[in-house]
């Protein structure tokens, strides 16, 4: 096994339950023949609480735990890049070539012979090479505001986003996806959902046509889509689990969403086995799973302009840094700013308590989201901090967020290394793990900044895999 190198799949919070079943039944060829030919582990997450996949996937390129690097918010990982050192800085600083596409809460790098694209909710890192801007604009759009119908991009940006693909990689497969899909929401309306493993298809060959191209020593490549389905369709997948209204399962259009986001990922999985001809070991990874949430029936909200927001109760100077789902992070240029920012936003009242619930952020910074989770009906308001317009429509301001999140972050994830040989093991691991493997895989000493004592541990005696010989030409 010596001289391949090693990309890892992020397939975000796949339930390795949902796997066993589905490959059981033919469902998942592709993964089954993945996992029959891998050394397979149950990894557990770093910490119980607070369990957010921004969290545990900085913990597993860091090799730190949470209480170790404190990054909480899925903004946070590319703000503290000189604090901690990731599996791709200790990497390049090793010599070796690397390449990251959209992994998530990390931070940017420039190197010759590599590629970095930022995770979908970045906005702070830029990709290289450069020329992925074209494409990095578009996913953010469609990924950070994929709810909301007030958000969008012009025509060019489009027409970039279209030239950028069609030179880098874009399928024939891909390409006729798209087509079918759009003839699909023509004539079947409900199906728009299934975009998002559009999305996912693109990204692959994207990755494709830049791994073929570079052959770095080391890639990791992300897909979020199915954990969305777990999130948005749990309930549909196991009603017995729910005290919700019939209503809430009289939902026949996503009743097999989840199944189908796990088999189109095992369609791209054949894409990737490929690879292990040219001399590729492949990993799979996903951090957490999911399980049934018993606060599926709360309702969320998102603004629908959070800078008119701002406007609105007389904030000005402010930098937006979006997470996930209904909560939103903001920059100040200090801490005075950030401070007045909050007594503002605690100033804008719903049925005559604040409007927004704030949770720990770094210094100058509020992450914060709406705090009520019931039904807000068509006719609400919000009441304005001030008397030239003391109140204003809710639904002005706010939209109601789609799905109900019927699917809840567990801390067992999937981890398993494709050696050519089937091993399940006896005991979970840890998430912090895969870190120190990796670096004993490239023969690359486990860094020490700040002091740090990294809590993982090397699993490769157990793989039996020889360590990495690089290529000659592997430095420019």
């Amino acid at each position: 096994m010596a001289q391949r190198r090693i990309i890892v799949l992020e397939f975000n919070e796949l339930c390795p339950e949902l796997l066993q079943r589905w490959m059981a039944d033919g469902s998942l060829p592709n993964f089954k023949h993945f996992y029959d030919a891998s050394q397979a582990y149950i990894a557990h997450a770093d910490v119980d609480l607070p369990l957010e996949p921004w969290i545990q996937w900085y913990s597993m390129h860091t090799g730190l735990s949470y209480p170790q690097h404190h990054v909480r918010h899925l903004t946070d990982g590319p703000r503290v890049k000189h604090e901690h050192s990731d599996i791709w800085r200790v990497l390049l600083d090793a010599g070796y070539r690397v390449a990251n596409c959209g992994s998530m809460n990390a931070s940017g790098f420039r190197a010759p012979g590599s590629f970095f694209l930022p995770d979908p909710w970045c906005t702070t890192e830029q990709p290289w090479p450069e020329d992925l801007a074209a494409y990095q604009r578009v996913v953010l759009a469609n990924v950070q505001e994929n709810t909301n119908a007030s958000g969008g991009l012009d025509r060019k940006a489009y027409l970039d986003f279209l030239r950028f693909t069609c030179t880098h990689g874009l399928s024939a497969r891909s390409v006729h996806a798209v087509l079918k899909q759009l003839a699909t929401e023509r004539f079947s309306k409900g199906t728009s959902w299934r975009r998002a493993a559009l999305l996912d298809k693109i990204q692959t060959d994207l990755f494709l046509h830049y791994w073929r191209r570079m052959k770095p020593d080391f890639s990791t490549f992300f897909l979020n889509s199915t954990a969305h389905f777990q999130h948005a369709y749990f309930h549909l997948l196991a009603p017995e689990s729910f005290d919700l209204p019939a209503s809430a399962f009289a939902d026949d259009e996503h009743r097999d969403a989840i199944l189908f986001g796990f088999q189109q990922m095992d369609r791209l999985l054949a894409d990737f086995m490929a690879l292990e001809r040219q001399g590729v070991t492949l990993i799979l990874a996903t951090a957490l799973s999911q399980q049934p949430n018993p606060g599926a029936a709360a309702q969320f909200y998102r603004p629908r302009n959070m800078k008119q927001l701002f406007n609105t109760v007389g904030v000005q100077s402010f930098t937006l840094l979006p997470v996930m789902a209904q909560k939103y992070s903001a920059e100040f240029p200090n801490q005075a700013a950030a401070d007045d920012a909050r007594t503002r936003l605690e100033g804008l009242l719903y049925a005559g308590e604040p409007a927004f619930e704030f949770s720990p952020a770094k210094p100058a910074t509020l992450y914060f989201g709406f705090a009520f989770h019931g039904y807000v009906p068509d006719d609400a308001v919000l009441q304005l901090p001030s008397n030239d317009r003391p109140s204003i429509p809710f639904y002005e301001l706010f939209y109601r967020m789609p799905h109900a999140k019927s699917g809840a972050h567990h801390p067992d994830s999937v981890l398993w290394f494709k050696t050519g040989q089937h091993r399940v093991a006896p005991q979970p691991v840890s998430i912090l793990d895969l870190f120190p493997t990796l670096l004993d895989y490239f023969a690359v000493p486990v860094p020490r900044n700040g002091g740090y004592v990294r809590e993982g541990r090397s699993l490769l005696p157990e793989l039996e895999i020889e360590r990495y010989a690089p290529p000659i030409a592997m430095v420019a």
